[in-house]
Formats: C-alpha cells, structure tokens, sequence
C-alpha cells in the first residue's frame, strides 16, 4: 500500500513528518486480510501528520506473513526510528496489523499507547501495558464489527471504543480520514509528552534591538550576524529608516506563513510554485468583528491575503490556506502570551 508523495524513507518504510516539529512519532503498519482484494490506499497516515504526529508508514503486505512475522517487522521499525529519531510513542494497527502492534506493545519501550482501526482480534489475549483505542466501522464488509468487540473483551483497561460509521475499510477517503485523525489525536493526547519549549541554544541567537543615535526613533535590531533597522515614518516624527514595528511584525507573520505553506506543501508532494502573502493591520471595534466573542471596547485586526501560484486543486488551496492558521507565529499571536521583563 502507498501513501501518496512522502518525506525521506527510513530503510524503505516512508516517513511523513508534520509542518512543525513532531509532538510524537508513530507507527502505522498496514496489511489487508487475506481474503480480500486489492484495497485502495489509506489516506490516514499522511492526515495524522497535520496534529503534529510524524508517521512512519510500514507496509507489511510483502513481508512474512506469519504473526511472528509482522511483529518482528514493528519491532525493528520501532528500533530504526527510535535510532533516526526517538522511539514511538504511538503504534498504529490498521486491518490484519493490528493483531501485531497489540503484541509489538508488550515488548516496545516508550509506546504511550496504540490503536486499531479495522483490525481482526489476536488468536491469543493481548497482554498490552498501554492504553489501547479500537476504531471500527459497524458496516466493515472486510473485517466484521464482531472482531472489534473481540479485541475491546480481551484487553485491559484503559481502552476505548469508537464506532467509525460511513468510513470504509482502508480509510481512503481524505475527508474521513481527517476526521479518524482528529479522534486518534484527542484520544492520545493524555498519554503524549508535553511539548517541549525550545529555548535559545546560544545568547548570541536573540535580538537585541538598541537605539540607533541616528535619528529621534532610529533602532538598530540585531539577529545573531544579521542587522536592520526599524523606524518609524516621518509623519509621527521618524526618518522612515526601516520598517516600523507593527510592520515588522507583520513581515514575520507573512514570512512564517510564507514558509509553513511550502514546507506543507513539499511535505504532501503539492504542486505549489510560489506564495505571495499581503498583510495589513489595523484596530476595529469588537462589536464589528465576527471571530471574537468581545462585544465591547477596540481590538487589533490582522488582514492577511493569501496568493498561491501552481496547479492546485481547490481542496488543496483550501487546506493550503487552512494550515496558513497554524504557522508557529500565528499560533503565538493567537495564543496568551507570558510576559517577563527586568530592567538594568
């Protein structure tokens, strides 16, 4: 089975890493059932990696075809990434996998839990340590629901079960497979680690912004061995030496979602050629803007158009522009932001 266009493979296994830095790595092995036909690709893996899961995809299809087999397969895709990156936290099970990653489980360190998605239930009890979630469509014409319940009986809690209605068996269709995404991550999310803070790696790598002595507002900001100047026009009393600050922010919102789009879309093999991203700012009455729920008083509003050249389709555009919402400094402008300032 593929995956549509993917990122760096790991010793054959495609590994698809989210737009920003994974909150968790995860392995989805897939094998159909025996007595099934040629089954259409999953859309699900590459879906995962837009709730900041890195999927690495394991195809078992070709491999041994014994039980032993697929488990030895999800233990040394668990060694290579744990080797290339860090250990799974999440192994996912899809159709006759998932009897292989309850027992893969058993013996893996650093899982946080696994999941099964249309899968048969083991020939033996399932002795997992971890939390397990069940996903399964009630009209599942390849693996019967029966399984399902089989595989919630046999092992201990916590587990979950969640009833996939109106999706087909491989999860092929990108709508669905959104949506079986969005269940997999609100459920792990519990047992994930907390997002890890990147703090500075040197002193030298923050911005120093001081007064330039050139002018009544003139600064002169400093990033590690790059330096500009910011100013403010003429008409408040400036030179118009450089950008002033609203406008500074502004480039570092438009650069940051300028730079998501492209890696999301070298990511996902999009055919996107060009980004052009027009930002202005300005301050309206809460009462007048529909995406707050403040009534009174004045806020600030960001307007941002966004032009995307290549051959996309118009669900790419519109996923393009959905995942503009999600660019690290987007998300920190949205966000509470905690304040900590000293004086010398």
């Amino acid at each position: 089975m593929t995956t549509g266009p993917t990122t760096p493979s790991l010793h054959g296994e495609n590994l698809l890493l989210p737009a920003e830095p994974a909150r968790a790595f995860a392995i989805y092995a897939f094998r159909p059932p025996v007595t099934s036909s040629k089954c259409p690709a999953s859309a699900l893996p590459s879906a995962l990696t837009d709730h900041g899961i890195a999927v690495l995809v394991l195809d078992l299809t070709s491999s041994d075809t014994t039980p032993d087999g697929d488990i030895a397969a999800v233990a040394r895709a668990a060694d290579l990434l744990a080797r290339r990156h860090r250990p799974p936290e999440l192994l996912i099970g899809h159709s006759a996998a998932g009897p292989a990653v309850l027992a893969a489980a058993a013996a893996l360190t650093g899982v946080r839990g696994v999941v099964t998605v249309a899968s048969p239930a083991p020939q033996s009890r399932a002795s997992t340590r971890v939390p397990v979630l069940v996903l399964h469509a009630p009209t599942d014409p390849v693996v019967s629901a029966h399984e399902a319940g089989r595989i919630f009986a046999g092992i201990r809690h916590p587990k979950s079960f969640i009833a996939l209605d109106g999706v087909d068996h491989t999860v092929s269709d990108l709508h669905q497979a959104r949506r079986v995404a969005r269940l997999i991550a609100a459920w792990a999310e519990p047992y994930l680690p907390e997002p890890a803070s990147v703090p500075l790696a040197d002193p030298r790598e923050a911005v120093v912004v001081t007064d330039a002595g050139t002018g009544h507002y003139t600064q002169r900001v400093t990033v590690g061995h790059h330096e500009f100047t910011a100013d403010e026009p003429v008409s408040v009393g400036g030179a118009d030496g450089g950008p002033n600050p609203y406008e500074l922010l502004l480039a570092a919102l438009g650069a940051c979602t300028s730079m998501t789009l492209r890696m999301y879309a070298d990511r996902k093999g999009l055919p996107l050629h060009r980004t052009t991203v027009h930002l202005r700012h300005d301050r309206v009455h809460a009462k007048d803007c529909v995406q707050t729920e403040q009534r009174i008083g004045m806020l600030s509003r960001i307007r941002r158009e966004i032009t995307l050249e290549g051959p996309l389709t118009d669900e790419d555009r519109q996923r393009l522009v959905e995942i503009a919402d999600r660019c690290p400094v987007h998300r920190t402008l949205s966000s509470e932001i905690a304040f900590e300032t000293t004086g010398a």
